[in-house]
């Protein structure tokens, strides 16, 4: 069928589209022609479709819906003269820009020879949809996939200590991002595992009891949903059932601690665990379907709380790391080999150095700048060789391409990675104190009431925090009526109560200079108002941007347009 429209060796083509059968076929297809696939999000705009296209010179476009169709019709191909050839996925057969009718016409015709890629032919151009400035093509070649199934098999004695034969899983995580792609589609499937496709992220849960998964791909978000919701739930629960829930999940982390490595239950223990395991642990297990015997998490931290929670409901989580750059797996943890609190061992075939202000390497144990070689390591960013140039040196051995992450972090004589923080995001505040602002937000966040934080301090004499609060906890903490407006809540002196010794507990073992000295509401941050990346990484400039004034408020500075910040929390009740 893309020979028909004219794909050939070498060519580009873009894809539009949420996970869907389609999505795969489409990407094999691609691939048995030596052609490459240039994937993009049903959400992003029609500005960025148009952008992508014209920079990786696609010269076909697939899109999933029809109002996608119609919108890349109309706001996209206009603007984007080398695509030739547009589709739509959900078309009708029948219909002349229907993918089913292009797929029934090819059919019919003679089997088209495949041309063989070579490791390092371009698999994907994958754009970063970045936290600033324009996307960056990411050129990932079927060498950095195929390296990156070979590794992560070989990180095990047994493959199938990962995935199963009779495995499955539920697809959420896009395929457009190298995380989803890599891990699920492509290793997940090289292990024999198999997938239904989720509907989208209202229908998680709903498809999680659907599919009933065995083994999960997800992010920290998924996870700490389900965190809250048990604790939200204990919370408001009576006495003797919040003593239950509580006993149960101690009784977990026993159970978890005497498997590895601590001292064995004791006769009494094993009965409680065994008969509050079926009645309490088992219903949070439910929520993920019943069936998962382990979990993975990328994309951003997790916070070891959640981890150890799972670990207490007995379902144990592998973190790892990496970036869409490095295809993406540098580091993971396997469910035989974990370390709470790291992101993994190194993966095979990888060589991470964690590098110093110097640009030399740092003996382990101390923070550095992580870098990468490997098999793993783009080919670089399409048609940029300046912004290339700029994260692939020379590694310390003098041939190797080093990949830097842009990442603080640390490694252990085994080589187990911690990331410590984000190092364009660190900055100073007035004093020269350096501020590493992930893990502050990090700890904040682990609070029910608070749903999202982004910290701000840069070149001021302490830090403030913009605070999204999850409504519904704290209506169910204070007995609020449903009815109270939050315009009216934003002031009212029991939810700042609440919320400060929310802050208060929860930066307990952070420095004082580290601990918000301030903070106010606002609106959710969404991919909707541009604060969030597709893979939902905050784009932290847009909200300093947006919100300048309220952070400015929080300062006491003069010229302070006041009014600013009541239009926040109007902005917070309309999203």
């Amino acid at each position: 069928m893309l020979k028909d429209i004219g794909v050939q060796e070498y060519s580009k083509i873009g894809i539009i589209s949420n996970n869907r059968w389609e999505w795969a076929t489409l990407a094999a297809a691609a691939y048995s022609l030596n052609a490459s696939l240039v994937p993009m999000y049903e959400a992003q705009l029609p500005a960025d479709w148009a952008y992508i296209l014209n920079d990786s010179e696609c010269m076909a476009v697939f899109c999933a819906t029809q109002d996608v169709y119609d919108r890349t019709k109309r706001e996209v191909l206009p603007h984007t003269p080398l695509v030739k050839e547009a589709f739509c996925l959900d078309g009708k057969l029948g219909e002349p820009h229907a993918f089913a009718t292009a797929m029934d016409a090819a059919a019919q015709k003679e089997r088209t020879d495949i041309i063989a890629p070579l490791q390092e032919d371009l698999a994907n151009l994958v754009y970063t949809s970045g936290t600033t400035g324009k996307p960056k093509g990411v050129e990932l070649t079927h060498s950095n996939f195929s390296s990156q199934v070979h590794a992560v098999r070989h990180m095990v004695d047994d493959p199938h200590d990962f995935v199963r034969q009779n495995d499955r899983s539920l697809a959420f995580l896009p395929w457009a991002h190298s995380y989803g792609q890599t891990c699920e589609l492509w290793c997940a499937i090289a292990h024999g595992g198999a997938m239904g496709i989720c509907r989208g992220v209202p229908h998680i849960l709903e498809d999680l009891q659907l599919v009933k998964p065995t083994v999960l791909f997800a992010v920290p978000t998924l996870y700490k949903r389900v965190y809250d919701g048990v604790n939200n739930l204990m919370e408001s629960s009576s006495p003797l059932r919040k003593k239950l829930m509580k006993k149960s999940l101690a009784l977990g982390r026993r159970r978890y601690e005497s498997e590895n490595g601590g001292d064995p239950l004791s006769f009494f223990e094993k009965h409680a665990f065994n008969t509050l395991d079926g009645i309490v642990l088992q219903k949070i297990r439910d929520r993920f379907g019943g069936n998962l015997r382990h979990a993975f998490v990328a994309g951003a931290a997790c916070p070891k709380e959640i981890i150890e929670f799972m670990d207490n409901v007995g379902i144990p989580i592998c973190e790892g790391y990496g970036l869409t750059e490095t295809s993406p797996i540098i580091a993971l943890n396997t469910p035989m080999n974990r370390k709470p609190g790291c992101v993994g061992k190194v993966l095979g075939g990888v060589n991470v150095y964690i590098m110093g202000e110097d640009g030399k390497p740092v003996p382990n144990g101390e923070e550095g700048e992580i870098c990468c070689t490997g098999p793993n390591v783009m080919k670089g960013y399409y048609k940029n060789v300046d912004a290339t140039n700029e994260v692939i040196t020379v590694a310390p051995d003098g041939n190797s391409r080093l990949f830097h992450t842009g990442d603080l972090g640390r490694m252990d004589d085994d080589s187990f990675i911690k990331v410590t923080g984000r190092l364009k995001e660190q900055y100073k505040l007035e004093n020269g104190k350096y501020i590493c602002p992930t893990p502050i937000e990090e700890a904040i966040s682990m609070s029910r009431f608070i749903s999202q934080v982004v910290l701000c301090g840069a070149n001021r004499p302490h830090n403030v925090a913009l605070l999204v609060p999850d409504w519904v906890a704290i209506r169910s903490e204070l007995n609020i009526d449903d009815n109270a407006l939050e315009d009216e809540l934003v002031n009212n002196s029991h939810v700042k109560r609440l919320i400060n010794g929310e802050i208060e507990s929860h930066t307990a073992r952070l420095k004082k200079f580290e601990v918000p000295q301030d903070w106010t509401f606002v609106a959710p941050f969404t991919a909707a108002n541009n604060m969030l990346t597709p893979k939902m990484s905050i784009r932290r400039h847009m909200v300093m941007r947006t919100y300048e004034d309220l952070i400015s408020r929080m300062y006491g500075d003069d010229d302070v347009i006041t009014e600013a910040a009541d239009g926040a929390h109007r902005d917070e009740k309309a999203a």
